[in-house]
């Protein structure tokens, strides 16, 4: 029986169907025309809202059963609306005591407000010009101002980074992020060429072993090992000036020691 019930579920649900959308949009644009043909503004704007807001309330309804419910009870209130409209008093009558608070949810909503202990709230506020204009403290003489000097325990000093950067510091103020940024961007190239340096020196110096070693067993190759040895040399003395600039940065600069 289960497996019955699977195979003939469908695969959308009801609500999305059109065979249910459209005829509950029909019934709610059908409400709305109906409800402007009424020769009353009041009762125009009652009915317009009123239908508009239990259709907004309930359109997340997924029950079939409350779906059918409230389906059926629309076609009521519009059955009720085309009656007053063809000139039955009773349903008229119905519909001008719900728009003027006489009974429903908004004769309840009036009581409330009746019966509220803060009636001041719900006045008909006067013009401004009957009111008594408010009266005002006089204003105290003020005070002389206090040359207050701030800052001046303030001193710039200037210090000289390891690398051989200088910047100038205030004592007692946060270093700015965007510095702390700068100096490690630079601090990590600064270590990325001093150990190309050294790996440059370990690789001249391996190919000068292997020179050596093949010199021994057979000097044509170790003529053909002289190439490598001078692309290395080359690319050693350009990571070279580099190298001596900043070891004579570091000898002759003192380094900060709060950084």
């Amino acid at each position: 029986m289960s497996l019955q019930i699977l195979r003939n579920k469908p695969k959308r649900p009801f609500w999305k169907l059109p065979q249910h959308r459209l005829p509950v949009l029909s019934l709610y644009k059908s409400l709305l025309n109906t409800s402007r043909s009424f020769p009353d503004d009041l009762h125009q704007k009652y009915l317009f809202y009123s239908i508009r807001l239990n259709f907004r309330l309930r359109r997340h309804e997924t029950s079939i059963s409350k779906t059918v419910e409230y389906l059926k009870e629309a076609q009521e209130c519009k059955s009720i609306i085309i009656k007053a409209l063809k000139g039955n008093q009773e349903a008229f009558q119905h519909i001008d005591d719900l728009a003027w608070g006489r009974k429903g949810r908004l004769k309840e909503v009036l009581d409330i407000l009746a019966n509220w202990k803060r009636p001041k709230l719900h006045k008909i506020p006067l013009d401004k010009r009957l009111y008594t204009p408010p009266e005002y403290k006089e204003s105290e003489k003020k005070l002389p101002k206090k040359n207050h000097s701030f800052g001046s325990d303030l001193k710039i000093h200037t210090v000289v980074t390891q690398l051989g950067y200088k910047l100038q510091r205030v004592r007692g103020l946060k270093q700015p992020t965007w510095i702390s940024m700068m100096m490690n961007k630079r601090i990590r190239a600064h270590q990325r060429r001093i150990d190309k340096f050294h790996q440059l020196e370990e690789q001249l110096e391996m190919v000068r072993i292997e020179q050596h070693m093949l010199s021994m067993l057979d000097p044509k190759l170790a003529e053909e090992e002289k190439g490598f040895e001078e692309r290395i040399l080359q690319e050693l003395n350009e990571s070279k000036k580099y190298h001596d600039k900043m070891i004579k940065l570091q000898a002759r600069k003192e380094l900060d020691v709060d950084i």
